[in-house]
């Protein structure tokens, strides 16, 4: 049972972290459907430079099932997969790229509903 969960992981991630970041985000987020979306960028601290390759995980509170994306080339990403049922409070971001270290990690909500989009920046430093 647990091999079966295993490679229905390993088929769904590429997948899923696929459609989650890349160079389809072209800084427009009035196409995705209203629920806890989230979108942003992560950038260098010094000089504020995007940064590619950076792997953004959210997680619901209570769950063990993250849904992870990673950032384009002009360190964009965005995160669907949360629906409006999903209060985006309950939603815990993080960042992380080898040999850098996160110094900040911002969100904003788009509108005071629980279910709004969500804009996230990571600021991140080299080691």
């Amino acid at each position: 049972m647990k091999l079966r969960l295993f490679y229905a992981l390993a088929i769904c991630l590429p997948a899923s972290i696929a459609m989650a970041g890349g160079s389809d985000l072209d800084g427009n987020v009035e196409d995705l459907e209203q629920g806890a979306y989230f979108f942003g960028e992560a950038k260098d601290i010094k000089g504020l430079k995007p940064l590619d390759g950076v792997r953004i995980t959210a997680q619901r509170k209570g769950t063990k099932m993250p849904v992870m994306a990673s950032t384009d080339e002009d360190g964009r990403f965005k995160i669907p997969g949360f629906g409006k049922e999903v209060n985006s409070e309950d939603v815990i971001i993080s960042c992380a790229k080898t040999g850098w270290k996160l110094l900040d990690i911002s969100r904003r909500k788009m509108a005071n509903d629980g279910d709004a989009l969500v804009e996230v920046e990571c600021l991140m430093e080299k080691l």
